[in-house]
């Protein structure tokens, strides 16, 4: 046997003891309390009013009522857009306001 296979099988089994080797105490530490963010997400809000008000549009719809769908749908990306752009910084606002 060569100096090169031994050399080969000796690195293969260093990496094998590095593969089982106990994982580190970080990766099982929970985030700090003060870094989770309280209050609800801007984003889930704007979708939750698009889809309530399709579901409400399914409804008129089914009771009878027309609606221009292009329409309804420019309506709906427009007001979707600006309540994504307007909910932050309006956030951002209020909480300049109550840290001083």
């Amino acid at each position: 046997m060569s100096t090169d296979d031994s050399t080969l099988h000796d690195s293969v089994r260093d990496t094998a003891r590095q593969d089982t080797a106990a994982p580190d105490d970080t990766t099982t530490r929970t985030p700090d309390v003060t870094t989770r963010r309280t209050g609800v997400r801007v984003g889930t809000v704007v979708w939750g009013l698009i889809v309530a008000l399709v579901g409400l549009g399914v409804v008129l719809v089914a009771a009878g009522y027309t609606i221009d769908v292009q329409l309804a749908a420019i309506v709906l990306l427009i007001a979707g857009g600006a309540g994504l752009i307007l909910g932050p910084l309006l956030q951002g606002v209020r909480r300049s306001r109550t840290e001083q």
